[in-house]
């Protein structure tokens, strides 16, 4: 029979690929985070979240099980019991794939693959970011688009006009509904987010003016307006 056997070979010996996915599960569980090919991202993400599974037994099966796939067990075990107590009331779902463009060379498709709502979340730090940069452009202090975000309905719209301002409503929010998602998922009050975005600001403006160049790539506005 041939069942359970349909995974990426990733072009390695079964040997080898049995090895390369051990290493890469013991990096990715000590460092919370690392970057390969967007295949091996894929199939590291079946092994990596069973064994979070295996932990969350909290019994010495499940302890065996991942003492025999891990490798540097001093260092390796405890983070993953970590990760455990971490996702305690969470069914599943305990990484994420980022995409990352493609290697130069051969063009190989790259990722990022991390346990989420770690310390240094990706996806919260983005989130951190949209919002600095949206107060920055409330305060004048970075260049704003100019976009009208609510329906006129005294004036006569095209049929363009009008799918582009439902466009930019629908998307802002959904940015909030991520936004409640990634609240949820850290943890964290609005005045917590609040602190976390006043740092992340302090950050950026610090940065425009060590290298005098804006966010995105946006100029920063100075005292003169210019």
């Amino acid at each position: 029979m041939h069942h359970g056997k349909h995974v990426r070979r990733l072009n390695k010996k079964w040997s080898h690929r049995v090895a390369m996915l051990r290493n890469m599960t013991t990096s990715l569980i000590l460092q919370g985070r690392i970057k390969t090919t967007l295949p091996k991202a894929k199939e590291l993400r079946r092994v990596a979240e069973k064994m979070v599974t295996y932990a969350k037994r909290q019994d010495d099966k499940g302890k065996d099980l991942a003492r025999a796939f891990l490798r540097e067990h001093p260092e390796s075990l405890p983070k993953l019991y970590e990760l455990a107590e971490r996702f305690k009331t969470r069914p599943g779902g305990y990484t994420r794939i980022w995409k990352y463009g493609n290697r130069y060379g051969d063009n190989a498709p790259m990722a990022i693959i991390e346990y989420i709502d770690g310390p240094q979340d990706l996806k919260y730090n983005v989130f951190l970011k949209s919002l600095a940069y949206k107060q920055l452009q409330k305060e004048n202090k970075v260049p704003s688009p100019v976009v009208q975000d609510k329906l006129n309905l005294n004036k006569k719209m095209t049929k363009d006009e009008f799918k582009k301002v439902m466009k930019r409503n629908q998307s802002e929010s959904k940015f909030q509904r991520k936004l409640s998602k990634v609240m949820v998922g850290k943890n964290i009050t609005r005045e917590e987010l609040n602190e976390d975005v006043d740092k992340e600001m302090e950050r950026i403006m610090t940065l425009m003016k060590e290298t005098n160049i804006g966010l995105y790539g946006a100029k920063p506005v100075t005292s003169g307006g210019k």
